[in-house]
């Protein structure tokens, strides 16, 4: 069955859960499922579900890039913002992070702003369609673990992630709450036609020239503009941000930062007027000062701080 077109609500039964190891050194537990597009599907809970009563549940979305979740550091195996949402939790919800399709544990991608080295696998799987029934299944799983509330449900996502974490939220009705940070407002081409302009280059060249390309081969994994392939970008870039938020049933949390060189704030104030022109309500937080990251000059605490206002909006407010 293919995935449903997007607004469309999921209803369907979740597949099981299999439990399989702990991540050591780590709050999390290894699961696995199955998609609807018959795929096995890796993500990770966290463990700290034996207090009493059951806790909504807060899945983390990742931003580009074909990186897992766990990375190994010497003897060390290391974590990424799944593990600060966490943190911020203290308990009071469960944490979901899903591998990407195409990514093994402990991969790392020597740069991330180039697929190259991805592994075929990652970059057949990695578009936003198929990404977005990763993480449905994966949800949709962990729901149906014990400890689990799932009458609230949180999505959020970073930069590449945001925009993924608002699809998701419109295909899966469990989901009540997405937060999309640092995610952008028009579709990605505005952000990469300013940026090269910001640098004295051509756009007509370097971005709408470069984009005709992968309009006449969509589906190819072997040609790249910008580092990544045809494929993920035909898909990423035809969608925005903006029209996945004016459909999304769930309550919205929406941040950006002023200084954010790769989504530029204008994107962002474009968002926060389009939803303001129908009526749709949301949280805006504009960082004065932070960069993508969502951290200011001399404050690297920023995405931490921004996970922890995010959560309380989230646990302080029904559905």
């Amino acid at each position: 069955m293919m995935p449903p077109a997007s607004g469309v609500l999921l209803l369907c039964l979740a597949a099981a859960a299999v439990e399989d190891k702990v991540v050591p050194g780590t709050p999390f537990q290894r699961y696995f499922t199955q998609d609807r597009l018959g795929r096995r599907i890796a993500f990770y809970v966290s463990r700290d579900r034996s207090r009493a009563g059951a806790a909504p549940l807060a899945a983390w979305v990742q931003g580009t890039g074909c990186s897992s979740l766990f990375t190994r550091d010497g003897e060390r195996i290391r974590s990424g913002a799944h593990t600060l949402l966490h943190q911020v939790a203290r308990g009071r919800a469960v944490v979901v992070a899903v591998e990407k399709p195409g990514v093994e544990f402990l991969d790392r991608q020597a740069d991330p702003a180039n697929s190259r080295t991805c592994r075929q696998e990652f970059l057949k799987e990695h578009t936003l369609d198929r990404w977005a029934e990763a993480i449905v299944a994966a949800i949709q799983a962990a729901q149906t673990l014990g400890g689990v509330d799932g009458s609230r449900t949180l999505v959020i996502g970073a930069s590449e992630g945001g925009i993924v974490a608002v699809r998701v939220s419109n295909l899966l009705a469990s989901v009540t709450h997405v937060a999309s940070l640092g995610g952008g407002g028009p579709v990605h081409l505005f952000d990469l036609a300013e940026f090269v302009r910001r640098r004295g280059l051509d756009a007509d060249k370097e971005v709408y020239a470069c984009w005709e390309e992968i309009v006449r081969d969509p589906d190819s994994t072997t040609k790249f503009c910008w580092g990544h392939p045809h494929r993920q970008l035909f898909s990423f870039l035809k969608t925005s941000l903006i029209e996945e938020c004016l459909r999304s049933p769930a309550k919205r949390y929406l941040v950006h930062g002023t200084a954010d060189e790769q989504n530029f704030i204008a994107g962002f104030d474009m968002l926060r007027a389009e939803l303001a022109a129908k009526g749709r309500q949301a949280v805006f937080e504009r960082i004065e000062g932070a960069g993508h990251s969502l951290d200011r000059p001399g404050q690297p605490e920023g995405l931490t701080a921004v996970l922890g206002r995010v959560m309380e909006w989230f646990l302080g407010s029904a559905r």
